[in-house]
């Protein structure tokens, strides 16, 4: 997927809660009241007029999903959404939680300071990072079923190929490492994916694992040498794997957790190598 300048500026991928098949879900990098949020389109339009039916026929079933979840974690007074497209053209809502008194998390005190009038978005709450960084796992954990707080296993292990490195594989590292203390991450040695694939990967392991060693959220990488995971969670006292939920049902038996993340459909290395081909 295109990261478009809106997203950027709003912080993707670093603030991203859910990610649908046409649009991302932020939390607000300023908060105009606790639990603003984003909903930017994924498709390069300026207008909402212009989005496919695709798109709109999800946002109607994205918005009572939002509602619901931010009424679970700070029951508000109203909800607004801006969809003004005034300084970022492309087309994004602003979910700003309306609270007529104000709102604790983490021990502080957060505002609503236009209310009872229209939000203006012109005074914001300050949250320290950490205070950010947890207010955005506990709406991860409303929307995404995954576990409230930015910790919750010692040691985790996510494996991949990572040919081509992408948006993709960043979500599920990010994603990894908002439930470990230390994020192991094995890459799929040249000689596995030749065997498993029947063809060489674009990018030799050296690099694959360079690239990826880089990544803020990893710890450690390993090379995965064969598909024998319990092998791994016995040799690296690994707590939990995570994967992408396209594998539920059909993960082999491990005796750690298996924790499965939204998979992202739009983007893979099989697609972009043929992009590449076709250009």
């Amino acid at each position: 997927m295109p990261i478009s300048k809106t997203l950027e500026k709003f912080g993707y991928p670093n603030t991203l809660i859910k990610e649908y098949r046409h649009w991302c879900l932020l939390l607000r990098p300023k908060q105009a009241t606790l639990g603003s949020l984003v909903l930017v389109c994924k498709e390069p339009v300026a207008k909402f007029s212009e989005i496919s039916a695709e798109s709109f026929q999800e946002y109607t079933q994205i918005v009572p999903e939002v509602e619901k979840a931010l009424y679970r974690t700070f029951p508000y007074n109203k909800i607004n959404y801006l969809t003004l497209m005034m300084v970022d053209p492309d087309v994004h809502t602003h979910i700003i939680p309306r609270h007529e008194q104000p709102l604790r998390f983490e021990g502080k005190e957060y505002r609503d300071f236009d209310w009872p009038g229209m939000p203006t978005l012109q005074k914001v709450n300050e949250l320290s990072g950490v205070d950010f960084r947890k207010l955005h796992g506990v709406l991860m954990e409303k929307l995404l079923g995954l576990p409230s707080g930015p910790r919750r296993f010692k040691r985790v292990y996510t494996t991949g190929c990572f040919d081509m490195f992408h948006t993709g594989h960043l979500n599920i590292l990010r994603r990894s490492k908002e439930i470990a203390d230390y994020l192991i991450v094995g890459i799929s040695t040249d000689e596995l994916m030749e065997q498993e694939k029947g063809k060489r990967p674009v990018m030799a392991y050296e690099k694959r694992a360079e690239i990826v060693a880089a990544v803020r959220y990893v710890d450690e990488v390993v090379p995965q040498v064969d598909k024998n995971k319990q092998k791994i969670v016995t040799q690296y006292q690994i707590d939990a794997i995570t994967v992408g939920d396209d594998w539920n049902g059909k993960y082999p038996p491990v005796s750690c957790e298996v924790v499965y993340f939204p998979y992202t459909t739009e983007v893979s290395s099989t697609a972009l190598e043929a992009k590449i081909r076709e250009l």
